[in-house]
C-alpha cells in the first residue's frame, strides 16, 4: 500500500467523483444492441442514454447529481469519505407519502443491493434549496478497504455497482410508478 499525501488522496477522491462516476453514470440508461449470435461491435461509450449534470467544491468530500434517464431525473448525492461510500437518493413526496410508505416499494431493490455490500436506509426530510418540498431520502453505506484509492479494481467493482444500484433504484420507481423528480426538474 502505498502513503498518499492528504492532498493527493483528496485529488483522487475529486476525479472519482467528478470524472469517474460521472463516467458510468451516464450508463444509468443505455440503448440495448440487438439480440444476435455474435457480440456488438458497439462499445458501451456510444449507447449510453443517461444525461448527468452535477456540482463539486474542489476538495470537498462529495459530489451532487442529477441523472436524467428512463423519463424521469433522480437527485443523487455521493460521498467518498477515503474509505467509505455513502449514495444518498432524493425523491420529493407529498402528503401522505412518506419514507415508511416508500420504503417497502424498494425492498428487493435492497436486499440486491444488501447483498453486494451496502447498508440502506430511509429518512423524511426537506429539500435543502426549497424547503416546502419534502422528500424521502435513501442512503446507502458502503465501507472500502484502506487501500481504496490504490485499488484500480476494487474502484471498479465500487463504481460499477453504484452503476447498477442507481439504474435499479430508477427502474424500481418507474415499474412502482414513484416519480423520482419535482415536475419541473424533468
Amino acid at each position: 500500500m502505498t502513503r498518499l499525501t492528504i492532498a493527493e488522496a483528496q485529488s483522487r477522491v475529486s476525479r472519482m467523483l467528478t470524472h469517474d462516476v460521472v463516467e458510468d453514470l451516464r450508463a444509468v440508461e443505455y440503448e440495448t444492441p440487438p439480440l444476435a449470435d455474435a457480440p456488438s461491435a458497439t462499445p458501451l461509450t456510444e449507447l449510453r442514454r443517461a444525461e448527468v449534470t452535477f456540482s463539486h467544491a474542489p476538495g470537498s468530500p462529495d459530489c451532487l447529481y442529477r441523472i436524467g434517464a428512463f423519463g424521469d431525473s433522480l437527485l443523487m448525492r455521493l460521498q467518498l469519505n477515503v474509505w467509505r461510500f455513502v449514495a444518498i437518493y432524493q425523491v420529493p413526496v407529498k402528503d401522505p407519502i412518506d419514507s415508511n410508505t416508500i420504503a417497502p416499494h424498494f425492498e428487493r431493490w435492497a436486499i440486491g443491493a444488501g447483498h453486494a455490500g451496502w447498508t440502506i436506509g430511509w429518512r423524511d426530510g426537506v429539500d435543502p434549496w426549497k424547503q416546502d418540498v419534502r422528500v424521502v431520502e435513501t442512503y446507502c453505506y458502503a465501507m472500502m478497504p484502506e487501500n481504496f484509492l490504490d485499488e484500480p479494481l476494487t474502484q471498479l467493482y465500487w463504481r460499477t455497482d453504484l452503476l447498477q444500484m442507481t439504474r435499479a433504484f430508477m427502474l424500481e420507481a418507474r415499474r412502482m410508478g414513484i416519480r423520482l423528480s419535482a415536475p419541473d426538474t424533468v
